[in-house]
């Protein structure tokens, strides 16, 4: 089938869309490790602007925005990823399941507290959805996609409910490592005063079944989809996520 007119002239942009993901990923790890903020700028309220204050204030905006650009890209890259893989049908088809199963968890959790218990999400994660933040919403397919490839890619012979645990212990992991620095530095979610301290359990419970069910549900179509060559990309970016939210952990505790 010949290719249409926009799929032409998106092609330079899809050439340099990794390359664009592995510079944000470098400046996502200089925001959440220096960290980035009005502060270190030089940008006090009520004082008169320091010099650049024009270019300080853009860096500002970069800052700010660093965590919900870079799970936007990491999002395309893995949608792109699965359609070279199997298809755009199949990759369509997971990427729904994945991110609209994460706005459904968010918003069943919003009116009832009941799965990851009463989060409030912060400006980090964007405008929101029915209460939910965007990035909450992008954060599922970055998580479990990529997590089902890197166990795919490490073990490719792996049974498909094997599949769906490892992926499972993988995402569980990935938010164990995160959860401190996303909520403490970055202020993707916090829980209001009054409730027990800590992370409530029902939050870990959430982000280990709901994820491998997930997996479980993204099942390829025939023997040779699931004999395909992986591709490295959705190790590099989970393995990124888990690098700079440790080392942020490590650089301010």
């Amino acid at each position: 089938m010949p290719r249409s007119l926009v799929s032409r002239s998106l092609e330079p942009l899809v050439g340099v869309l990794w390359g664009v993901f592995l510079v944000w990923t470098a400046w996502l790890a200089v925001v959440w490790i220096a960290p980035i903020g009005p502060s270190a700028l030089g940008l006090f309220a009520g004082e008169p602007p320091p010099p650049n204050a024009d270019l300080r204030r853009a860096g500002l905006i970069l800052a700010e925005n660093a965590d919900l650009v870079w799970l936007t890209l990491a999002t395309i890259c893995l949608h792109l990823v699965l359609t070279r893989a199997h298809s755009l049908r199949t990759a369509r088809t997971w990427l729904a399941w994945s991110a609209g199963g994460g706005l459904l968890l968010g918003v069943l959790n919003a009116t009832t507290g009941v799965l990851f218990g009463r989060l409030y999400f912060g400006r980090a994660l964007g405008l929101k959805l029915l209460g939910v933040g965007v990035g909450w919403v992008l954060l599922w397919p970055v998580l479990v996609m990529a997590a089902r490839e890197s166990v795919l890619w490490a073990r490719p012979r792996a049974s498909h409910r094997l599949t769906a645990i490892l992926t499972a212990a993988l995402v569980l992991l990935t938010v164990a490592n995160l959860e401190w620095p996303a909520r403490f530095l970055r202020g993707w979610w916090v829980w209001p005063p009054g409730g027990a301290p800590g992370v409530p359990w029902r939050f870990w419970l959430s982000w280990c079944v709901w994820p491998g069910l997930m997996a479980f549900a993204m099942r390829e179509r025939d023997v040779a989809s699931a004999a395909v060559a992986r591709s490295g990309k959705p190790v590099i970016i989970l393995a990124a996520l888990n690098v700079i939210a440790l080392a942020a952990w490590l650089r301010h505790r």
